[in-house]
């Protein structure tokens, strides 16, 4: 046997071969049964760790209920326990072994972040299968970690150590005893000890969050911190955001599988590892539907990941993607999942078409294919003769570009270019536009190019008023109100010019606010945010109701503004002669197109689909309680 000389020869009937890894409650061994000969790992507690024959029966328990756990499930995703027992060195189980090292050792040597998305969530997919076959079976895992994956040598998950698992309806734990790891419990967990079923999505949900991001979506330098942030916070910004999903997507996602009540999360992890698969950017169909064929690879268990195949299938080719089978080796999705370098997008090279480069003029325009946004040029994407996207430009008129072979992958924006008429109150103020002073004056009507920055500055009398737009921003119906410059002429009183501005939210819904790039938090209506004076740039969010807005904003030294966001409409969607899932700018909600539920979204411009009918996809804009009614 390898190891030391103290180390056993035996524990019950199994041979020891070497120590694999010890701790402070006990060690781990590769053994052998020499019964059958085959090779399996033996947990054993150190005696030094039993201080009583309450605490020996004790882990007998926890040994004989993994055991129990293991008999009910039978999964190849999930460790399988061979035997339990007592013996001279103190209560052991023996278990399947597996060869490889955990999920936690890929993720804190920073290996993890050097693969690609496509094989993270192949892993996230293996994870999530098994958990929902014990989901299944009414077992609740209450542990779920990175420690407790083991990946194989040919990079399977294999999800152990259920020995804190129970029923569902079973109760082995008073209310108010804290089991799990403080990172990855759920807030119920924390607050009461209870767990469900939901507890360990939470706790999945976080393990993907650090799978796929590196960090923790509740950092903490003590345990105390990190409990109170599961409780209490939101997770936390990620920055750079994860490459390869849809803008948006991201906190949608993860604010719902984190959600505080286990009422809102995910009702599976297959569900939840869904919608991540179908926030993937630059995917046509046939590409997702490949991804989705390369995760039920991992996923044999019925209550994983469910694949809807088109109904252009054969019945021998829908007998064929639904047939679930292992992989031995880590699926490679529709030939090879390329992560690209300079532009963080993913491709599927194969029967994808041509790879081509878009380029507009302006850089930086949105590309959307079926109203999901894939990325911004320029961009490299696999397309095929005839796919068509939509190139979007803030201050740009809208764009199709249909690929055909040899066409020109460089696109010249046209900008908008409105009448808009300019108001001052009072009126006939002078008007200097861009430098230039205008010879008529106030109210006139100026021809506005959106594509362009602007700088307005009107006058009249004592009265003044100036104002720079951005790319995209135009005066709309506005009034200017023009007012008398400060006067100095209490200098035992001066404005501090450091003095902070206040910006008040008002409006129907909180939203997530960017400040010149910096994530502020979440902003409550009636909330007050403190603002350095000066130009700022702001990012509002609000996934919930589908609302993303961007907005200048100057400031000066004291100024209160209010900043005001559109209001709420129900959104009901009623297609015959069959129904899908609703999708709203891209993303897929849960509501059915059956004109049984409305949607809540934010009034202005929004797309809006079934799901698997990209040719459904239509623009409206939303201003009052809608219902769309069409034949798919």
């Amino acid at each position: 046997m390898d190891g030391q000389a103290n180390e056993p020869r035996t524990v019950g009937r199994y041979e020891i071969k070497k120590l694999l890894g010890s701790g402070a409650m006990g060690s781990v061994y590769l053994a052998e049964d020499p019964r059958i000969k085959r090779k399996l790992a033996i947990k054993v507690v150190r005696l030094a760790a039993i201080r009583s024959e309450t605490d020996r029966q004790d882990f007998l328990m926890r040994f004989q209920r993994e055991a129990e756990v293991s008999g009910l499930l039978n999964d190849p995703g999930i460790v399988t326990i061979y035997d339990v027992g007592d013996s001279d060195v103190g209560p052991f189980m023996a278990m399947e072994f597996v060869p490889g090292r955990p999920l936690d050792a890929l993720i804190k040597s920073g290996e993890s972040q050097k693969m690609d998305l496509g094989a993270k969530l192949s892993l996230a997919a293996g994870i999530a299968s098994a958990l929902d076959h014990a989901h299944a079976h009414g077992i609740i895992h209450r542990d779920v970690k990175p420690g407790n994956v083991m990946l194989t040598e040919d990079g399977r998950p294999k999800l152990m150590d259920f020995g804190i698992a129970k029923r569902e309806d079973a109760n082995l734990t008073q209310t108010g005893t804290f089991l799990g790891t403080p990172a990855y419990a759920s807030p119920e967990q924390i607050r009461e000890g209870k767990t469900t079923l939901r507890s360990d999505i939470f706790s999945f949900g976080v393990l993907v969050f650090e799978l796929l991001s590196g960090g923790l979506p509740f950092p903490g330098s003590s345990i105390n911190t990190i409990l109170y942030r599961i409780v209490n916070e939101n997770p936390t910004e990620v920055d750079p955001p994860v490459l390869g999903l849809a803008a948006g997507a991201w906190q949608r996602i993860f604010s719902r599988v984190l959600a505080k009540s286990p009422e809102e999360r995910y009702p599976t992890c297959g569900d939840f590892i869904k919608d991540l698969v179908d926030s993937v950017t630059g995917l046509g169909p046939e590409e997702r539907l490949s991804l989705l064929q390369g995760l039920r690879q991992l996923t044999p268990s019925p209550v994983g990941i469910q694949i809807s195949v088109p109904a252009s299938r054969t019945p021998q080719e829908e007998t064929s993607v639904a047939r679930p089978h292992r992989s031995r080796t880590l699926p490679i999705v529709a030939g090879a999942l390329v992560a690209l370098a300079a532009g963080g997008f993913l491709l599927f090279r194969g029967k994808t078409g041509k790879t081509i480069t878009l380029i507009s003029r302006p850089p930086q325009a949105k590309v959307l294919r079926e109203g999901k946004e894939l990325g911004e040029t320029p961009i490299v994407l696999p397309l095929k003769p005839g796919e068509r996207l939509m190139i979007e430009h803030r201050g740009f008129e809208p764009q199709e570009f249909v690929y055909q072979k040899g066409i020109s992958t460089e696109l010249e924006l046209r900008p908008i270019v409105r009448d808009e008429v300019l108001r001052t109150e009072p009126s006939g103020a002078t008007v200097v536009m861009d430098s230039v002073p205008l010879k008529d004056r106030t109210p006139l009507t100026v021809s506005w190019d959106q594509g362009k920055k602007h700088n307005l500055t009107f006058t009249k009398d004592q009265l003044a008023f100036s104002q720079e737009f951005l790319e995209g921003e135009t005066p709309g119906t506005r009034t200017f109100s023009l007012s008398a410059p400060q006067e100095a002429a209490r200098p035992a009183e001066p404005q501090d010019p450091s003095a902070p501005a206040g910006l008040r939210l008002t409006g129907a819904f909180p939203v997530r606010i960017k400040i010149d790039g910096k994530d502020a938090g979440e902003m409550r209506p009636g909330a007050i945010l403190k603002l350095a004076p000066g130009a700022h740039r702001l990012e509002l969010v609000n996934a919930r109701v589908f609302y993303r807005e961007s907005r200048s904003l100057s400031v000066t030294p004291g100024q209160q503004v209010s900043l005001a966001t559109p209001g709420l409409a129900s959104l009901t969607v009623s297609t015959f002669p069959s129904s899908g899932m609703v999708t709203v700018d891209g993303i897929t909600t849960s509501i059915e197109s059956d004109g049984s539920a409305a949607i809540e979204v934010a009034k202005g411009k929004h797309s809006v689909g079934i799901a698997g009918h990209p040719a459904s996809t239509r623009n409206v804009n939303l201003e009052a309680d809608t219902t769309l009614k069409f034949k798919l």
